[in-house]
């Protein structure tokens, strides 16, 4: 049984890849190269696993009851990591800028105490983490407030740590580390103990377009507003130490989200910080003097799990002009160029046969099979397209005795729309498909579904059956296949 651990035991010891086959990192006026320490490879999807179980050992050690609140505050995913690894109850204060998808985790994790805090506050107003995290700790006996800016947590040893293995990853030769920067913590003491070991190295430190932590600046904070995650503050955060940054770039929004697209393209599944920490990467190796055969470090911070409506979702992209020139091209292509204004009534489908909701299961299978059909549309009175029946399904309901051959196909279609009134099962979300509808929606259709009815603009009569297999055929004879 040695093989099985605690989710904790496989926390750490993250891979160091090389970059190279990243999009724009293969070619370019330097001769660095870049490699990747995938942080997002951790359990919870996080650098922030390393600081959780260091902070669960230092619970343990300062004898912090099991039944403790534990008030914590931050993007979410240090909330995440400690939700993973303990099980003392949660109450996370988390920035408005934080995605759902991180949300949605956390209520998963059975974590429902979730309060969101303004982007812009700061330190001492009454809307910064810190004072709505004491407010709330008053009315909770043996609460304790976690906050990476705090001086409670000593994170020395935590990234020390990483800093070790990143040094035994490179064989001791790391020219320069590029790494986004929010509360700090990471900065400083990567900072630190890199430079004790690896005399020169340089440690460049990345935020976003309106971020102020790198520059002396007293402007609105309120209207500082970014999209990029988990990097930037309004302020300069008190962990981080003077000096821990050689060199400060600023990423704009665009750049950190397309640069992540590309990351994922060649098989990193990372989020927009990482993004912009290699984009930034990229500039700092064209903007330094460095020597053929330099090694630039990057750290790979988060996963891009965190993003499916957002980075990982085309329309918001496009909604928030976030695609560069090239994938906006393509994107474009995609939808609208590779079909040249053609609708489904160009597809040249066959006419539709469909059978009665009435008609017998029996019955419906043998015409399926007789036509090779593998579903076929059910209609209702007036022959309104009512819902729909698979050969597959009909056929195993059939051999498993479930299914009487007599029994009417109503019973046993799938539905659309709104809840079956007898079984109370919720239906097929009715989605209409006309001769009119512009095969680019066609295309937008089956990236969730596997067959279109088409119909009339009445959905009164099915007129016949679309299939992806039928939208690359039409693409085949176009020549505008995207492969």
């Amino acid at each position: 049984m040695s093989g099985i651990t605690h989710i904790a035991d496989n926390i750490e010891k993250t891979p160091l890849v090389r970059l190279s086959g990243v999009e724009g990192l293969a070619a370019g006026p330097y001769s660095a190269e870049f490699v990747g320490k995938l942080e997002y490879m951790n359990p919870g999807g996080s650098i922030k696993d390393r600081v959780a179980k260091y902070i669960d050992q230092q619970l343990g050690k300062q004898s912090v009851p099991k039944d403790a609140l534990l008030i914590v505050a931050g993007p979410g995913n240090l909330a995440v990591s400690l939700s993973m690894i303990q099980s003392r109850p949660l109450l996370c204060l988390i920035p408005e800028r934080t995605s759902d998808d991180r949300i949605r985790l956390l209520k998963a994790a059975g974590i429902t105490d979730i309060v969101r805090t303004l982007d812009g506050a700061l330190p001492g107003s009454p809307e910064h983490p810190v004072e709505i995290g004491r407010r709330i700790a008053q009315h909770h006996k043996n609460a304790v407030y976690i906050d990476e800016e705090q001086d409670r947590w000593d994170l020395g040893q935590c990234y020390g740590e990483l800093a070790r293995e990143i040094i035994e990853q490179c064989d001791g030769k790391v020219d320069a580390l590029v790494l986004g920067v929010d509360t700090g913590n990471a900065a400083t003491h990567l900072s630190r103990a890199l430079k004790e070991a690896v005399p020169g190295i340089q440690i460049v430190g990345v935020e976003p377009t309106n971020s102020a932590i790198g520059e002396a600046s007293v402007a609105n904070p309120l209207a500082r507003r970014w999209l990029c995650e988990d990097i930037g503050r309004v302020y300069a955060p008190r962990a981080l130490a003077p000096g821990s940054i050689d060199m400060w770039i600023q990423v704009s929004d665009a750049v950190a989200y397309s640069m992540a697209r590309r990351l994922i393209k060649a098989g990193i599944h990372a989020g927009t910080s990482a993004g912009a920490s290699v984009a930034a990467a990229r500039m700092y190796a064209t903007s330094a003097a460095l020597d053929t055969g330099s090694r630039v470090v990057v750290i790979i911070g988060d996963t891009a799990r965190n993003y499916s409506e957002t980075l990982l979702s085309d329309e918001w992209m496009l909604a928030h002009d976030l695609l560069d020139t090239r994938m906006l091209s393509d994107l474009q292509r995609k939808q609208h160029g590779q079909y040249r204004g053609a609708s489904v009534e160009d597809l040249q489908l066959p006419a539709a046969v469909s059978v009665s909701g009435d008609d017998s299961v029996g019955a419906a299978v043998a015409l399926m099979a007789e036509n090779q059909f593998s579903q076929v549309p059910v209609t209702g009175p007036q022959r309104r397209l009512i819902g729909y029946l698979t050969l597959s399904a009909a056929q195993n309901l059939l051999d498993s005795g479930v299914a009487d051959p007599k029994a009417p196909v109503r019973n046993f279609m799938l539905r659309f729309a709104g809840k079956d009134k007898a079984t109370g099962s919720a239906r097929q979300r009715y989605w209409l498909i006309t001769p009119e509808t512009p095969l680019g929606e066609l295309a937008r259709f089956f990236e969730t579904h596997s067959v279109a009815f088409v119909t009339d603009a009445s959905r009164k009569f099915c007129l016949g059956i679309a299939t992806k297999q039928d939208l690359i055929g039409f693409l085949g004879r176009r020549n505008t296949l995207p492969f």
